[in-house]
């Protein structure tokens, strides 16, 4: 059967397929870009590739057993009181800022975790300073994460940084410390992660 369209008909389908195709780029662009957070910061090479050797460094000090790492409502209870625990001097995000820098190895999960207070620089330029929590990933972890991966997670009062809402931001980062989905975040407490609830950009 052969079907034949009239002038409007065809401007008609036109149209349609025009906008179809400002859909598809639309989509394209959206998914080709990397949201940001109200803070920058990155996680330093040399402390990422902690992963693969999650134990006390030189000048370690505070060696036990613990359960828990970080404060109030940026922490995490890995639930297990026979993890190691210890405290070091770290430069977290290679600026030359060396830190007090808590740390906890869980032997569970194998995801190390480290907490500290340090010099913070928000998206638009303002130095804070601030708590963050880091969460990387091991070898054979219990999420099957690729092991140097994993998440940074900070806590801003409302306006602080220009956040819209009080409470939890931070990004997930690849192998190689690069951010990659940022936000509004919280921590599951069932596994132990930090998920990102609500992308940003700033």
């Amino acid at each position: 059967m052969i079907l034949f369209f009239g002038d409007e008909d065809a401007i008609m389908i036109r149209i349609a397929l025009f906008v179809s195709l400002l859909v598809l780029l639309f989509a394209a662009a959206a998914l080709g870009q990397s949201s940001t957070g109200p803070v920058n910061f990155q996680v330093s090479q040399d402390f990422q590739n902690r992963y693969a050797s999650p134990a006390p460094g030189q000048g370690a000090t505070g060696q036990t057993k613990k359960a828990v790492i970080g404060q109030g409502s940026i922490s995490i209870d890995t639930g297990d009181p026979k993890n190691s625990f210890w405290t070091e001097s770290t430069d977290l995000s290679g600026a030359g800022t060396i830190v007090n820098t808590d740390m906890l190895w869980d032997t569970s999960s194998k995801i190390l975790y480290a907490f500290a207070r340090t010099n913070l620089r928000c998206a638009h330029g303002k130095a804070i300073e601030g708590n963050v929590l880091i969460g990387i990933y091991g070898k054979k972890n219990i999420l099957s994460k690729k092991p140097g991966s994993g998440w940074w997670v900070v806590q801003l009062a409302q306006n602080q940084c220009q956040a819209p809402l009080a409470g939890l931001y931070g990004c997930k980062f690849d192998t190689q410390g690069n951010n990659l989905a940022c936000g509004r975040a919280e921590l599951d407490p069932r596994i132990n992660d930090m998920a990102i609830v609500e992308a940003t950009r700033f």
